[in-house]
């Protein structure tokens, strides 16, 4: 068994695809993150030339010092057993403990997707601070349109009845617009949650894959665009990313129309899932109530974990989170 770098992006999605939607796994996420001056590091575990495991890593900063961070993986072959699982992390895990010698990395931070095996020969611990949702819905848009729409909360059905009533038109585009970051701005400003530089949602829109590519979903309301959502569509699986709203306008239920022609648009492409990214009663309360009107299932990821390759300073950012 072996770990080699991969830099053939075919040889990566077409693994990824067969196995997993996770597009922040996708080759064409980690060059966004390139773009963005993130060093990424894409690892292959294989045994006699079959792949059994992928992990896009990226390399991210400290006040003091670096860690390597796996989001929603690493991803493992569907069909593989569970020791050769648990053989594919272990020789990763080597691996990486390699790289973040010369990289200057503290730690490895994992946010897996299904539970990992007990961890052996390396220092873990639950992570401090989670950076992906650890709780999501996904619809299922197999079903028909009818079996959807029935699936809707009470409120969310009037909801989109009065938007339609007050003349809200819904538009969906393949190219960024300031309107999205301004209202994004005003929803920061509100609700007081941290947002990128409005050149990453740019970049966004920049990604040019076969399998992957953004769309910009925008309501308008008296000629003037009141909702905004970015969706990523990878593989099987539509995600509903970042979305703005305009507060001034909330009575005019424009983002539950959005959300329901976001739905339709993603069934009609031909994708089988709908990931309304993130939820959380604490949190964000208002926005998971918003996001429950629309059905699907709740799923909940394993709790994330650091394996610990320098314990002085481990424990320095552990301080340093702590007094935050």
């Amino acid at each position: 068994m072996d770990v080699i770098a991969c830099d053939n992006k075919n040889k990566w999605d077409e693994f990824i695809m067969k196995n997993s939607d996770i597009f922040l796994q996708s080759f064409e996420w980690g060059q966004l993150q390139e773009d963005s001056g993130i060093k990424i590091f894409r690892l292959i575990a294989e045994d006699n030339n079959e792949v059994l495991a992928q992990a896009q890593i990226t390399k991210e900063s400290l006040s003091f010092k670096n860690y390597f961070y796996i989001p929603y993986g690493p991803i493992f072959k569907n069909d593989i057993n569970e020791q050769q699982k648990k053989s594919g992390l272990e020789i990763l895990f080597k691996k990486i403990q390699n790289l973040a010698a010369k990289e200057n990395c503290v730690f490895l931070r994992i946010e897996p997707v299904s539970p990992l095996f007990e961890i052996i020969g390396f220092a873990a611990k639950n992570s401090l601070r989670r950076i992906q949702p650890r709780k999501t819905l996904v619809l299922n848009l197999t079903k028909s349109e009818d079996e959807l729409f029935k699936e809707l909360s009470r409120t969310a059905k009037y909801n989109i009845g009065l938007a339609r009533r007050r003349g809200v038109i819904i538009k969906e585009q393949n190219k960024y617009s300031s309107d999205f970051y301004k209202l994004l701005k005003k929803t920061k400003n509100r609700q007081e949650f941290g947002i990128y530089s409005e050149d990453h949602y740019q970049k966004i829109f920049k990604i040019n894959g076969q399998h992957i590519k953004s769309e910009l979903f925008l309501a308008e309301y008296n000629g003037k665009i009141i909702n905004s959502t970015i969706v990523l569509f990878f593989n099987n699986t539509a995600f509903t990313l970042h979305a703005g709203s305009d507060y001034e306008y909330r009575k005019i239920k424009g983002s539950n129309l959005l959300e329901w022609e976001i739905i339709l648009s993603a069934k009609r492409k031909g994708f089988k899932n709908l990931d309304l990214w993130g939820i959380d009663e604490k949190k964000w309360p208002s926005l998971t109530d918003f996001k429950k009107r629309f059905g699907g299932k709740e799923i909940e990821y394993p709790a994330g974990i650091d394996i610990i390759f320098q314990k002085f300073w481990y424990g320095i950012y552990k301080l340093i989170k702590t007094i935050k």
